[in-house]
């Protein structure tokens, strides 16, 4: 019986933290064909030595304004340097 009832509680906690996950989209007809509401672009500077790892800094931003999705649009390396500049449009 405890061992059920464990169970039904990760499988609770794990449905709560995948319901609230944000997306990201490829192009503006995926956005227009979902009838998604765009609400504006974000953009930062991050350290990151991949253009995965700017990305997931863009998503962690984009999840901090409330977006359910978003949709990157510009990324940028500084040559030999760490930096990269990224935005995106995000979308509820």
């Amino acid at each position: 019986m405890k061992i059920s009832t464990l169970l039904a509680t990760f499988l609770v906690a794990l449905s709560i933290n995948t319901a609230y996950a944000i997306t990201e989209i490829r192009n503006t007809q995926q956005a227009e064909k979902m009838q998604l509401e765009s609400m504006g672009v974000v953009g930062t500077t991050v350290v990151a030595d991949t253009l995965d790892e700017a990305v997931e800094a863009i998503k962690a931003k984009a999840e901090k304004q409330g977006a359910s999705y978003f949709r990157v649009i510009g990324a940028k390396s500084y040559d030999t340097s760490p930096y990269w500049r990224i935005s995106a449009e995000i979308y509820k």
